[in-house]
């Protein structure tokens, strides 16, 4: 009996499920810690991974935008940022643990390794602390760039818009501006040569400098008659020649090229007459209103010689020295070109004001300051230089931006007559960028006179030489009206836009208190729509050129 009782005790105890549950989480309990206590220790270590990924990264972006160009001044200064960006995390961080040296492809690459992240609980079961690791590649500038300012220096521009300010002193502070972002961008980059500025002003002509009159295998005297058409005067004439007879200097304004040099970068040849540069110069005009000229004008314009009041007569700087006879338009050609009056016997004769200034003679129209070739900005001096340019800069003259935008692409070009840039085609020139930044107030201007010329003497000569073409390739005449004129310069400036946008050049562009009409000509100039800027306030300028300047930059994380 009793052997009985034992087994229905060992068969209930058996069968009864009360408190199974207890046993099994008792038995699970350590496994469960285990893991709960290892996720916690894993969260953190992927916390602290991340936060020395994100020191890391700006501690090697600091490291790449320095002018240090060995690993050991490199290490140095990302060894400083990192200790700077890990303060206060709480992870065991030393100089030995990081390191920032030049990488391939003008690369600054940043590593850090066997940082040690110790376990709150997990070690009490582990051997051993976390060891986490972590990198980061800056891609240093490697564009190199070369950047030409194309700045409207016209009449208008001496105008002030919305905010009191006059526009060309406005834009000598916002250039400067540019120049001082870019100038700083090239004292941090590895290349010597990382950056350089050209500065074109332009109005109805450019002023390439005074000193290029010897040049010339880029620079005629004598106009060419292949592609420039007639000259002005009776016998093709050497412009410096003329300037010697009388005593005067050459200001350093050039003429535009004919069609279609004039709207690209091919480099002048003497053995291509119609591809070669002439001096510009304004011929003298008669001196009196006996030549048919409208009498009922209300214009009237002063003889700067004798004082009197005459009609649209605007550049006499010179005695005819002929009888005013004839019919107006004999009369008018004959007294303006005459070879006669340009000999050094009447040397004595020209007129004070045509010697020293920009308001008569034949450097009529000229008063504008020369342009920069480009220069190396990295150093304060070269920086300062560009500056100092830019301080030059007064607002004089009608508006031709097609002319501009040519000499912008000259100094920007591998082709004569400067060949200061790179050549595209080449290992540095792969890694250059050209930019133009192209600024204009106004409407391309070609006026209308009541005078045998029906205009005045500008880059294309007199209207009469038919040497601005319109969009179809035809010669304007002086029978055509101030808009046909302004037409015919928009299309010059948009094949030019369109050329220089061919070879890779980038265009921004900026519309200073423009007409609707000019606002879609610049817009369709810049290389992207939101590459143009219409600025309504002269005040808005530095911000623009500050926008542009950072633009340009290239800086980035590339991994």
């Amino acid at each position: 009996m009793l052997m009985t009782m034992w087994k229905r005790l060992a068969a209930r105890l058996r069968d009864d499920e009360r408190g199974a549950i207890a046993v099994q989480f008792a038995l699970l309990l350590i496994p469960i810690a285990v893991l709960t206590f290892g996720l916690i220790d894993l969260s953190r270590a992927s916390v602290q991974k991340r936060q020395l990924q994100d020191a890391l990264d700006a501690a090697t972006l600091m490291a790449a935008r320095s002018t240090a160009t060995t690993n050991a001044d490199l290490d140095a200064i990302g060894d400083a940022a990192l200790a700077t960006e890990m303060a206060g995390l709480g992870v065991p961080l030393t100089p030995a643990n990081s390191t920032f040296a030049l990488g391939d492809n003008n690369t600054v690459v940043g590593t850090i390794q066997n940082v040690t992240i110790k376990p709150i609980i997990s070690n009490l079961w582990s051997s051993g602390d976390a060891n986490v690791s972590a990198s980061a590649t800056v891609m240093r500038s490697v564009n190199k760039l070369e950047v030409a300012l194309v700045l409207d220096n016209t009449g208008s521009m001496g105008s002030t818009l919305g905010s009191g300010t006059r526009k060309i002193d406005a834009l000598i502070d916002a250039s400067k501006s540019l120049v001082d972002v870019l100038a700083a961008a090239a004292a941090r980059a590895s290349e010597t040569d990382a950056v350089k500025i050209s500065v074109v002003p332009f109005s109805m002509t450019v002023n390439v400098g005074s000193t290029y009159q010897t040049q010339t295998s880029w620079l005629a005297g004598k106009m060419p008659s292949t592609g420039y058409g007639a000259d002005v005067f009776a016998t093709n004439q050497d412009r410096f020649t003329l300037l010697s007879n009388l005593g005067l200097t050459w200001a350093g304004c050039v003429e535009s090229r004919p069609a279609p040099y004039d709207v690209t970068d091919d480099a002048p040849s003497p053995s291509v007459p119609a591809s070669m540069f002439v001096p510009f110069f304004a011929p003298d005009e008669p001196d009196d209103n006996t030549v048919g000229v409208n009498q009922s004008s209300s214009t009237r314009y002063r003889d700067a010689r004798t004082q009197s009041t005459y009609y649209p007569i605007m550049n006499n700087w010179l005695p005819d020295g002929v009888s005013p006879s004839g019919t107006s338009a004999t009369a008018w050609s004959t007294r303006s070109t005459p070879i006669a009056k340009y000999a050094a016997s009447n040397k004595g004769n020209v007129l004070s004001l045509a010697k020293t200034g920009t308001s008569y003679g034949p450097n009529a129209g000229c008063g504008l300051t020369s342009l920069m070739r480009l220069t190396n900005v990295r150093s304060t001096t070269q920086r300062d230089a560009v500056k100092t340019k830019l301080d030059q800069m007064i607002a004089n003259g009608n508006t031709n931006v097609a002319m501009g935008l040519a000499w912008g692409w000259h100094t920007l070009s591998n082709n004569a007559p400067f060949a200061d840039g790179v050549n595209p085609t080449t290992a540095d020139g792969k890694k250059t960028t050209k930019v133009i930044v192209l600024l204009t107030d106004g409407d391309n201007t070609n006026d209308t006179y009541s005078n045998p010329n029906n205009s005045v003497y500008t880059g294309y000569g007199y209207i009469a030489q038919g040497r601005l073409k319109d969009a179809s390739g035809a010669s304007l005449t002086t029978s055509s009206t101030a808009t046909n004129r302004r037409d015919a310069i928009d299309s010059r400036e948009k094949l030019l836009c369109e050329n220089a946008k061919a070879k890779g050049v980038q265009i921004y562009a900026i519309g200073v208190g423009v007409s609707s009409h000019s606002k879609t000509i610049l817009q369709q100039c810049a290389t992207k729509l939101d590459m143009y800027y219409d600025v309504t306030d002269a005040a808005e300028l530095t911000s623009v050129f500050n926008t542009i300047a950072g633009s340009i930059q290239n800086l980035r994380i590339t991994k």
